[in-house]
C-alpha cells in the first residue's frame, strides 16, 4: 500500500519536473535571443550614433543575462 501512493506522488512530481525543465530551457533560450538581438541592436544604434537606440540595446542585454542568469540559477539549485 505505501509503495503505491510513492509510485503515485512521483508520478505527480515527474510531471511538475518536466514542466519546470522545459520553462528553465525556454527562458534561457529566450534570454540568449534577446543578448544576441541587444547586440545587434546596439551595435546599428552605435554606428548610427543613436544615444536612444544604443540605452534601449543596453537594457535589452541586461534582460537577456538577467535571463540566462536566472535560468542558470535556477538549473544549479534544483
Amino acid at each position: 500500500m505505501g509503495t503505491n501512493m510513492v509510485l503515485a506522488a512521483a508520478s505527480y512530481t515527474h510531471a511538475i519536473t518536466s514542466l519546470k525543465s522545459v520553462l528553465l530551457t525556454l527562458g534561457s533560450a529566450i534570454g540568449a535571443v534577446m543578448l544576441v538581438y541587444g547586440g545587434i541592436k546596439f551595435a546599428m544604434a552605435f554606428r548610427q550614433m543613436d544615444q536612444q537606440g544604443e540605452h534601449q540595446a543596453v537594457y535589452s542585454v541586461v534582460a537577456g543575462g538577467v535571463l540566462v542568469g536566472l535560468s542558470a540559477l535556477v538549473t544549479a539549485l534544483t
